[in-house]
């Protein structure tokens, strides 16, 4: 607001009125003064808090009022008089009214930074609010409160669970009151509530000095309210920037990891490319060697193709497959670059391949002892049970070294016991 004054001797004297309120709004009685204050702060005095010095952490107290923690202990001191003093005066009401409350918000001698005014406590006066001005005798017979009195009465035994047990039962009780009562702040009737306990046993100090131990379990921190201290923030973002860049290198070698593992187990690029170590043979090559003596044999039938015995010029013997043209490239790919450069005893060699005029073959070893399927199958000849081991075994063998090939992993994918000539196991070394 501005206000306008026309004379200047107006204008001196609405400058030192404004200057002067704001020191008189504070220099309220202490409630150390037992002068002034109907309270008497001498048997539960004011013990001073490094809590009040500096940052104000805040809490909420008795589960409903919002406060710091300086002015939690602050609390503790005026709900432990006021209990004293419902005892001692046999009042039937818990506040004090307004003009005597008023004596008593002032400054703490031992800390007068603290005060029941500076912590915002000046409507804990009898008429302020519902819960502030109903009388005890009202409640004495409420099973909540009885409850209450009741189970917060003994900690002789276990303090855990009495404390457990105690909370509980205030927070019901103060449901309780504050439902009855049709009251909006239930602040004051959590406070009310703790109040009438403890004036129950208030020269008991054992009593008092659990029952105000046990009352912190009702706190907790205010929702959406940053409780670290400026002093940790550093630390804490510290160890979240830590905690982030370590994620992004499990997740940087997860990836590098994954790709190649993909890249060990992949499928063969469309492009054709030359193999190394394979000899490339021309159609008419393999025509003749299909042709060799005028006859045309035929091993088997693959998935993939018709497989046919051939020889070479040299006089080797060996087994050419002939891909099927409705067969994908894929599958001529897996095939060549995946054994061009395989060579372990227990696998079949791949010698060569061609690839013209829409013809594709693949030159292999030949298993003069015929394929798997014929000596298992047999009906004229049983196998003993140490050659079935050694199938077995030169078999897991061949397979190992598919899975642990350092070019990277070949799965065979289509082992079965009826197989043809293009099997992957060589059996003319088994000397079956």
């Amino acid at each position: 607001m501005i206000i306008k004054t026309g004379h200047p001797t107006l204008k001196l004297a609405f400058f030192l009125a404004t200057s002067l309120i704001p020191s008189l709004s504070v220099d309220l009685p202490s409630p150390d003064d037992s002068v002034s204050c109907l309270l008497d702060f001498k048997k539960f005095p004011y013990q001073p808090a490094g809590e009040c010095l500096g940052y104000q952490e805040k809490v909420q107290v008795l589960g409903s009022l919002s406060t710091t923690l300086c002015c939690r202990n602050v609390l503790n001191v005026l709900t432990k008089t006021l209990a004293s003093h419902v005892a001692t005066t046999k009042s039937d009401y818990v506040f004090i009214p307004q003009d005597q409350w008023m004596n008593c918000n002032g400054a703490f001698h031992k800390q007068d930074s603290v005060s029941p005014h500076s912590c915002r406590f000046d409507s804990l006066y009898s008429g302020k609010s519902k819960c502030s001005n109903f009388s005890l005798s009202s409640i004495k017979e409420d099973f909540h409160y009885q409850n209450a009195l009741a189970t917060c009465s003994d900690f002789n035994s276990s303090f855990d669970d009495v404390c457990s047990n105690c909370t509980a039962a205030i927070l019901a009780a103060t449901d309780s009151l504050t439902e009855k009562l049709e009251a909006e702040e239930r602040a004051t009737c959590a406070i009310a509530t703790v109040i009438y306990i403890a004036a129950a046993k208030i020269d008991d100090p054992s009593f008092v000095d659990n029952f105000y131990r046990c009352l912190p379990a009702l706190d907790a921190f205010d929702v959406g309210y940053d409780k670290i201290k400026h002093s940790t923030v550093k630390a804490v973002i510290a160890i979240f920037m830590a905690v982030v860049a370590l994620m992004l290198v499990l997740l940087l070698t997860l990836y590098v990891t994954k790709s190649r593992s993909k890249s060990k187990c992949r499928k063969p690029n469309a492009e054709m490319k030359a193999w190394s170590g394979l000899y490339r043979f021309s159609k008419a090559e393999i025509e003749n060697a299909i042709n060799y003596g005028n006859e045309k044999k035929s091993l088997g039938r693959g998935s993939a193709g018709q497989v046919y015995k051939g020889v070479l010029p040299s006089g080797q013997v060996v087994a050419i497959k002939h891909i099927h043209q409705s067969s994908t490239t894929d599958s001529f790919q897996r095939e060549v670059e995946g054994l061009s450069r395989v060579r372990h005893p227990n696998l079949v060699c791949l010698f060569g391949c061609c690839i013209e005029g829409g013809d594709r073959y693949l030159v292999y070893e030949y298993c003069s002892a015929g394929n798997l399927a014929r000596h298992l199958l047999r009906k004229d000849a049983v196998l003993t049970w140490e050659t079935r081991v050694k199938i077995l075994r030169d078999c897991a063998l061949g397979l190992r070294y598919l899975h642990h090939y350092i070019d990277g992993c070949i799965v065979h994918r289509d082992i079965k016991v009826i197989t043809n000539m293009s099997c992957l196991f060589d059996l003319c070394k088994r000397n079956l």
